[in-house]
């Protein structure tokens, strides 16, 4: 396939892929508040100073005007270009399955938590387009390639940090591939080490430049002490469970089949190493490295979050998995593909089980979407139509705690697909204040459930004005707060006798 062949058709994939998140146009956590303009200098005091460029540039304002989803698509087209560049590098005679190998870059399950973003989302991606670049880098000269990546990864962690962790996953993948082809093992440890020092002088240039302006403390370093490291192990097991998540019943026998057939692929090509030119001592470097490769792959999935103090660990920080599932698939596409050259169609299975997760999880929030909106509809109708409400100056909003996630329609979905549950997050709650300007009602703010508490200790809160089955509204000295129940109801609708 040609170049243009070969990006015609990352395009038509790419955005088949996002259809779902396009359609849906849903509002996710941040996203609320953002679209009220209320980011301030958010990006900026996490070190993303570039994202809060973009935003600017894209809409010609000095503010967060939503314009969703035109970000969403320039950036994904600019992922398909990237794409392109990368099968090219791996594949010297690329067919339309080498571009399922290369796939998982926009495909991993994962990456749709940091899709869904309307603001966040499209920077992300082209956090992971400057990843890619730099990987791919043509620069005769040595020490001009060497900072022109270098620059590239300084560029993408000013856009979003965990995607350090996919330059070390696709930097993996490159020296098993140099394996593969059986290049001398002076090239295959020069290389690794150019990959190396990229790394370093890219993170000492964001750190010099764009870091500086962080003031958010999520994300400062760890301390490096006894506790970090059980820490950052039960970060470890907590990702790896994440990943079983995908492994559904229906999906676990071409997982298994995958696995298997990576996992020989892998130990066949360790046989290359005697057949590299080079000394022995080289080659035995080039092995150690090799396998060290397996280890620093799964550690490059919680990637940077295993150093930081960032607890949330959501979907989105798990950007490195892309490299994982790469490898799987480079790894059987080149032994299916010495085997029986058909055989490498079995590709097709792994991509259209991420393509049908994508849209089982489009209409998962779809269905999140409509039940915030019924929610804030039925608060909305009852501030409306009270007439003590009406005269409230301001409504303080107290959410559950529990049931964040609660969701009857998508519950079929989530029981088949549970790794659906995880990226729809923890951190996306039953509904936010921010979501009632769209209703007209413009006075509704976030409350704290421990300061509505102190205010019934002191008697200072009276019956509720209204009081139904999700919510009740009470009206206080200080104004009124919206307090909603804790849900006790099944989410399956079959549950019901």
């Amino acid at each position: 396939m040609s170049r243009k062949e070969i990006m015609i058709v990352f395009v038509v994939l790419s955005f088949a892929y996002i259809y779902p998140l396009v359609h849906a146009d849903y509002a996710y956590v941040d996203d609320n508040w953002r679209a009220l303009h209320q980011a301030q200098e958010a990006w900026k005091n996490q070190g993303r100073i570039l994202l809060e460029v973009l935003h600017r540039v894209l809409t010609f304002t000095g503010g967060t005007t939503n314009i969703f989803p035109l970000p969403l698509l320039i950036s994904v087209f600019a992922l398909a270009l990237a794409m392109t560049r990368l099968t090219l590098w791996y594949f010297t005679r690329p067919c339309i399955l080498s571009c399922l190998v290369v796939l998982p870059i926009l495909c991993n399950p994962f990456f749709l938590g940091n899709l869904t973003y309307q603001f966040d989302g499209p920077g992300m991606v082209l956090a992971v387009v400057a990843i890619i670049y730099a990987i791919t880098c043509t620069i005769e000269h040595v020490v001009y390639r060497g900072f022109a990546s270098a620059l590239l990864i300084a560029i993408s962690l000013s856009l979003y940090q965990p995607t350090l962790s996919l330059f070390v996953g696709l930097s993996i993948v490159e020296f098993v591939c140099g394996v593969k082809n059986r290049i001398s093992t002076v090239k295959a440890l020069s290389l690794a080490t150019q990959r190396f020092v990229q790394l370093t002088v890219g993170s000492l240039i964001y750190a010099l430049t764009a870091y500086q302006l962080t003031v958010d403390g999520r994300g400062n370093l760890s301390v490096f002490d006894a506790r970090w490291l059980e820490v950052a192990g039960q970060k470890l097991i907590f990702a790896m469970e994440q990943v079983g998540l995908l492994v559904n019943p229906g999906a676990i026998y071409f997982t298994v089949l995958l696995l298997v057939v990576a996992t020989f692929a892998f130990v066949l090509f360790m046989k290359n190493i005697v057949d590299m030119p080079g000394g022995v001592l080289s080659r035995v470097i080039v092995l150690a490295v090799y396998l060290l490769g397996f280890p620093i792959l799964l550690l490059s999935i919680p990637g940077v979050m295993l150093f930081l103090v960032e607890p949330n660990l959501d979907a989105r920080n798990y950007i490195g998995f892309s490299a994982v599932l790469i490898l799987v698939l480079y790894l059987n596409y080149e032994v299916l593909g010495r085997a029986w050259l058909a055989a490498r169609w079995v590709l097709v299975v792994p991509v259209l089980f991420m393509f049908a997760f994508c849209y089982a999880y489009g209409q998962v929030i779809i269905a999140k979407k409509e039940l915030e909106m019924a929610m804030a509809q039925y608060i909305a109708k009852d501030i409306v139509s009270e007439k003590q409400l009406g005269l409230v100056p301001v409504f303080y909003f107290v959410g559950p705690q529990t049931g964040g996630n609660w969701l009857p329609r998508g519950h079929d979905a989530m029981t088949y697909m549970p790794a659906l549950r995880y990226i729809l997050s923890n951190a996306n709650v039953l509904l936010h204040p921010h979501f009632f300007p769209r209703l007209g009602i413009n006075n509704v703010v976030g409350g704290k459930r421990d300061v509505f508490n102190k205010l019934v200790a002191l008697n200072g809160v009276g019956s509720p004005v209204v009081d139904s089955k999700f919510y009740s509204i009470y009206v206080t000295s200080e104004g009124g707060y919206i307090v909603m129940k804790e849900i006790r109801d099944s989410e399956n609708y079959n549950d019901i006798p």
